[in-house]
């Protein structure tokens, strides 16, 4: 997957001025890619552990995850 560096650079890019992002910023801020490629690139990472996806009412908010070693 050739894009997959650069849209977890940006999503972490984006969590780095702040603690959550909501996932219609993201697209707004990259419309560079897709919004399934962004949707699966924070799912990825959500399933690593690297970021919390919380759902709300029409609304979606993804937060960074420490690493705890």
């Amino acid at each position: 997957m050739v894009l997959q560096r650069p849209i977890t650079d940006r999503i972490f890019e984006a969590l780095r001025t702040s603690s959550e992002c909501e996932f219609e910023a993201l697209i707004t801020r990259y419309p560079e890619f897709t919004a399934n490629e962004l949707l699966a690139e924070v799912s990825r990472l959500s399933r690593a552990g690297q970021v919390k996806i919380m759902r709300g009412v029409g609304t979606c908010t993804i937060k960074h995850t420490p690493v705890i070693k």
